[in-house]
């Protein structure tokens, strides 16, 4: 399956967003690591977020705004 970025707003947004959110979590714990500062033990879990929001914006079953077929 090769992946596609959605052609409706909504569903490139959430994508961008997942996107722009897992680069921030990892630039923060980089920073965080840099520094020594200890971090929560479950910081992993901040990634579930935009996480979904990439699923969501990919995912046919769980878009926002359906895609238009493409044959």
């Amino acid at each position: 399956m090769k992946f596609k970025m959605p052609k409706r707003f909504i569903n490139r947004l959430l994508v961008f967003a997942g996107l722009f959110g897992i680069v921030f979590q990892l630039v923060a714990f980089v920073f965080a690591w840099y520094k020594g500062m200890n971090l929560q033990a479950s910081w992993i879990l901040t990634l579930a977020g935009p996480l979904l929001c990439i699923l969501s914006g990919i995912t046919p079953a769980l878009q926002l705004q359906k895609e238009p077929e493409t044959k």
